[in-house]
């Protein structure tokens, strides 16, 4: 019988993979242009970010990485890379952490009653949402061309 880490894990490799699928190939045009709504260089950039963080690590009660992907990535391909090591930083805390069902505890204030599996649960609901709207971006920008 399968786990519910390995559900969990399953899961996010699945909504990663989705999204990593549909921004292979992206241009510096892509990435750097301006529809007049939010960019791609924001949505990347808060996926990533979202994905890194150190209450991502502190909540789940695994170590911080000392070297998180931060700052404005200058390409597409940089700003690609970034994404797929934040990935990587998650999919290990995951990995990592404890017991699911154990309450995150006083670190996250007000949320410190929700266990760590609510914590994944809205930590993968941000990646599918958000890849989904880059994914919209990319269509919309094929389609102006």
């Amino acid at each position: 019988m399968r786990s519910e880490r390995e559900d969990l894990l399953e899961f996010s490799d699945y909504a990663w993979n989705r999204l990593r699928e549909r921004v292979d190939g992206m241009t510096d045009d892509e990435y750097f242009w301006e529809p007049g709504v939010t960019t791609m260089v924001w949505r990347i950039t808060h996926v990533r970010d979202m994905l890194a963080e150190e209450r991502n690590f502190t909540w789940l009660g695994v170590p911080v990485p000392a070297d998180r992907p931060t700052g404005s990535p200058t390409s597409a391909a940089d700003a690609l890379a970034e994404l797929a090591e934040a990935y990587a930083l998650w999919r290990k805390a995951l990995a990592d952490t404890g017991d699911l069902s154990a309450p995150i505890g006083r670190i996250a204030g007000p949320f410190g009653d929700s266990t760590r599996r609510a914590f994944v649960h809205h930590i993968l609901d941000e990646l599918i949402h958000h890849g989904a709207e880059i994914a919209l971006l990319r269509d919309l920008y094929e389609a102006g061309q």
